[in-house]
């Protein structure tokens, strides 16, 4: 229970902390699609000024109540799934080995609540890049979930879900492998978190951007005319190029190392007087 409820707290700090890069990286990653309708950005830094100008600051923080509102069960879940994943395997696994393994189980815990929140909180971090004037739709984050589940059911909540895990599972388990190989090698607490995010951030980039994709398709599904995970693959291959696989991967990195760092070390900090206050 206190490995829960620290989880839950250190994710609401470190999502809503990390959540202004997370909608530039949202961006960058489908401005490809369509160069007619959608608004395209150099980077990070020219992403983060046009939605300030253009939008406003609220822009940012497009989706940010679904997942406040996820974030507690859903890195609850986590950790609780990372935690007796790693102490029933280091028995029997090299410790980085273990440590993977327990990082793939944690996702598959954490993902019951993270998909749908994924999916609403990119659809309406998208919505104003779209040059169309369908961009304000779904409005706020409980009017997206409401509007999703009238016109899609259930299953609107989980598209690319399998997608989802081939990102996020090899994602968390390379974080946690090169997390505790550094902490073991001496490396600063902080340090290792940075190192191991952005690696695991880099390398799982490409998926990341077609689960991306695929996930605010309906969004506006002429410019997301992706059949499955393998077309939006072979036409990003066709019309973009390889080197498209990794846009966003700078914006990823500022986002996702930061995040699971500073989820991390506010989980190790309060656990203590968490177990203490649970007795």
């Amino acid at each position: 229970m206190d490995s829960l409820l620290s989880g839950s707290l250190a994710g609401i700090v470190a999502d809503v902390a990390t959540h202004p890069l997370g909608t530039v990286k949202t961006r960058l990653q489908v401005q490809g699609a369509s160069a007619s309708s959608l608004t395209r950005y150099g980077g990070v830094a020219q992403g983060l000024t046009r939605i300030l100008t253009k939008e406003g600051v609220g822009a940012l923080y497009k989706g940010v109540g679904v997942v406040v509102a996820t974030a507690a069960p859903a890195q609850g879940l986590f950790f609780l799934g990372n935690d007796t994943a790693r102490e029933a395997l280091r028995p029997h696994l090299p410790a980085a080995a273990a440590s993977f393994a327990a990082g793939c189980v944690a996702q598959l815990c954490g993902s019951l609540c993270w998909v749908p929140m994924d999916t609403v909180k990119e659809r309406l971090q998208v919505e104003g890049q779209l040059k169309r004037g369908s961009k304000a739709e779904l409005g706020g984050s409980w009017n997206a979930v409401r509007t999703i589940l009238r016109r899609e059911g259930l299953r609107g909540f989980y598209p690319a879900y399998w997608v989802h895990q081939a990102t996020w599972a090899p994602f968390n388990g390379l974080f946690f492998a090169i997390y505790e190989a550094c902490k073991d090698a001496g490396v600063h607490g902080l340090g290792s978190g940075v190192v191991a995010g952005v690696a695991a951030g880099f390398l799982t980039n490409p998926m990341d951007l077609v689960k991306t994709r695929l996930q605010v398709a309906r969004t506006d599904p002429s410019t997301f005319a992706y059949a499955g995970a393998f077309d939006c693959v072979g036409q990003i291959l066709r019309r973009e190029g390889p080197r498209a696989f990794l846009d966003g991967a700078i914006a990823r990195c500022a986002t996702v190392a930061p995040r699971l760092t500073i989820c991390v070390l506010v989980k190790d900090a309060i656990a203590p007087g968490v177990k203490e206050v649970l007795g």
